[in-house]
């Protein structure tokens, strides 16, 4: 029950503890990161953070949370470079896991080559910039200023217009997707679906079983489309030019391959984002709102589906 709301709790109170906590565990994988895993598990936790302001940002004061907002954004930005090159590694891993009845024993060995040597420069980076530094300050800052953190509203007043928020911005996404089709358009649609994500995941006590199954198909979703995004990382344009100087041959594997999979991630993806979106926002929002409103009342179980 830690990362979730409690039944008991007011949701300012509930907020000010779940931002402090998230800001606790990131500084503590902070100092850990001269290993790349730990600076994304801070890029997790500060996306976590955002979601977690993005709920309850109708219920803010509106300077408060640009600014904070702003705060965690440049933080993530000072990490970026070390987790990307991180996430290279992973992509090609993954890739090649996923065709390894395909590929000859350990495919891309040259580019597997480059992608390490990246991935260890970053890390001797991180650990001689001021950057962690940087983030960290950052974060205790904030720290301080959510203890004290103001809601202008309450109970489901001031989460149901971030949980409806989040939704519609989904469903948008997925429609974008949809129609165009670029993997900028994935790719923003993926941040608004790891926002409902975490936020259900805040709300999961609200009705366990129904939320638990909204988690999963999110976390799906989410892992497609992050696994696309990955791809790009790992094979778009400018990445792709750059390898090809080095590793000519196996560059232009890598994309046939990459494209493939690219296909099936985004088949995937649409698929279950036509089932997940398929309410309007405004429905989503007032189902969740009742299973809180009943939830609040008491701890008696809700007997009948809404």
């Amino acid at each position: 029950m830690a990362f979730q709301f409690k039944r008991k709790e007011s949701v300012r109170k509930a907020v000010r503890r779940l931002a402090q906590r998230g800001i606790e565990k990131a500084l503590r994988d902070l100092a850990h990161c001269g290993r790349i895993e730990a600076v994304h598990e801070v890029r997790k936790e500060i996306k976590q953070l955002r979601a977690l302001l993005r709920l309850v940002c109708a219920a803010m004061d509106e300077s408060d949370y640009r600014r904070y907002s702003k705060r965690l954004r440049e933080a993530a930005r000072l990490l970026a470079a070390a987790r990307d090159a991180w996430v290279r590694v992973n992509a090609l891993a993954g890739l090649t896991g996923h065709f390894k009845q395909e590929l000859a024993p350990r495919p891309f060995r040259q580019i597997r080559g480059i992608l390490a040597a990246d991935c260890r420069k970053e890390q001797a980076e991180m650990s001689r910039s001021e950057a962690a530094r940087d983030v960290g300050r950052i974060l205790e800052s904030l720290s301080g200023k959510v203890a004290y953190l103001r809601l202008e509203r309450s109970g489901w007043s001031a989460l149901g217009p971030g949980v409806q928020r989040s939704y519609r911005a989904g469903r948008q996404g997925y429609q974008l997707a949809r129609e165009a089709g670029s993997p900028a358009v994935f790719h923003e649609w993926r941040k608004r679906v790891k926002d409902l994500y975490y936020q259900v995941g805040l709300l999961r006590a609200i009705w366990p079983e129904q939320m638990a199954a909204a988690e999963a198909e999110l976390r799906r979703l989410g892992q497609w489309l992050g696994d696309d995004h990955d791809l790009v990382l790992l094979a778009g344009p400018s990445a792709l030019e750059r390898l090809k100087k080095k590793a000519a041959d196996e560059a232009d594997a890598l994309r046939t391959l990459v494209d493939h999979r690219h296909k099936q991630l985004r088949a995937r993806a649409l698929a279950l984002g036509a089932k997940f979106y398929e309410e309007k926002p405004s429905v989503f929002c007032k189902r969740l709102g009742q299973y809180w409103k009943r939830w609040r009342c008491g701890p008696k179980r809700v007997g009948s589906a809404v």
